[in-house]
């Protein structure tokens, strides 16, 4: 810069100085006003040391290598699953020096969100396509799911998700979906075609399976025509209204209203962070295919009961210092479904499960699957 200076005070002509200027810019990559500062005299330029690196490259890579084994998790849930993500890829990749698992253990959300942003990979996106209409629809009181939360488990929200892989033409396979408002405990399994008998079943399937008796079933519904193209009449049925008044009489049914996607928010949230998160826009139409896509189903929602943490919202605040509509929320300690129901009731300890090998397993399954289906 000081050859540069002196250069730059022999220059008489102003084209001559512009092209000195643009020279050291294009060298030096600053700001024009301060190149012109420095050629001038009035400031010398001073590299910024700043402070050393806190953390090692190796933990650096470390903690890349745990994110994307753990499929790319929200760094606020990594952070509060550390401890067990080290534990899970010791045992399913390779040994991590203690010296490193301790560097990973002392990060912040902040520190682990700088490290991967350069390593995000593009995931699909959700593809929402639900809701139902019937004319037992008149029948079941509509509103927003929330109007019945209580705090305790077993309010339900169900919703389908639909395996087209963007064709919605023949037959192909759809996701009935539950999650449940106070634990976050999230269940799935297919349906063929999205019929009422065969919705029922899957449904009924997932029910038995909670480890807690539902309470409130709140479905999906958009359309309010009775033959809106898009929209069928897997939940509001005689089929399901059969199996709850024989099976589970004390269960209430309610239903969103028309146009009104925010009834439904507890599932509609969840549909692209836990099914489109496995699925992706994949085609599954091979009816032979059904108890394979069932395990895979129950074992996907094992991964995400078990070990998988997410948050809940405690307050909305409007905020007043910004211009414009913005809220300020505030949210609750990651944990995971089965630790929100332990707190709720007691549940007994769940035997080891080890996070990246059943991950591992339901995607080599799901992989499996669609090359029988397409090879």
């Amino acid at each position: 810069m000081d050859r540069m200076r002196r250069r730059y005070a022999k220059v008489r002509t102003r084209a001559d100085k512009t092209k000195l200027i643009d020279e050291a810019i294009k060298m030096c990559n600053l700001s024009r006003k301060f190149v012109i500062r420095l050629l001038n005299g009035s400031y010398r330029y001073h590299p910024h040391c700043g402070r050393a690196p806190t953390y090692s490259q190796e933990s650096r890579r470390t903690l890349v290598r745990i994110w994307l084994a753990m499929g790319q998790m929200c760094p606020l849930y990594l952070h509060a699953v550390m401890d067990s993500a080290i534990r899970d890829y010791a045992e399913a990749k390779a040994s991590i020096p203690e010296a490193i698992a301790d560097e990973l253990r002392r990060m912040s959300v902040s520190t682990i969100t700088r490290i991967i942003r350069p390593h995000r990979l593009v995931t699909n996106k959700a593809n929402k396509r639900s809701g139902s209409k019937v004319a037992l629809a008149a029948q079941i009181p509509a509103g927003p799911g929330r109007l019945d939360e209580t705090g305790e488990p077993g309010v339900l929200q169900v919703d389908t998700v639909a395996l087209c892989g963007g064709d919605m033409r023949e037959s192909f396979f759809w996701i009935v979906h539950v999650t449940d408002a106070a634990t976050q405990w999230t269940a799935c399994a297919p349906t063929w075609n999205r019929g009422a008998e065969a919705t029922t079943n899957a449904l009924a399937h997932l029910l038995e399976q909670l480890p807690f008796p539902p309470k409130v079933i709140h479905v999906d519904r958009n359309a309010p025509e009775p033959k809106a193209k898009g929209h069928g009449n897997e939940f509001i049925n005689h089929h399901l209204l059969a199996y709850l008044s024989t099976h589970l009489p004390n269960v209430r049914l309610t239903r969103s209203r028309p146009y009104r996607k925010n009834d439904n928010n507890r599932i509609e949230q969840k549909n692209g962070s836990v099914i489109r998160a496995l699925f992706g826009d994949l085609r599954f139409s091979d009816h032979s295919q059904l108890p394979a896509l069932t395990q895979l189903c129950d074992e996907w929602s094992l991964l995400n009961n078990h070990a998988i943490p997410c948050t809940c919202q405690l307050s909305k605040i409007r905020r007043t210092d910004v211009k414009g509509l913005a809220y300020r929320r505030i949210i609750d300690t990651p944990r995971t479904p089965w630790q929100r129901l332990n707190a709720l009731l007691p549940q007994p300890p769940p035997p080891h499960l080890n996070a990246i090998l059943l991950r591992r397993r339901c995607k080599k399954t799901l992989r499996r699957l669609f090359l029988t289906q397409h090879p």
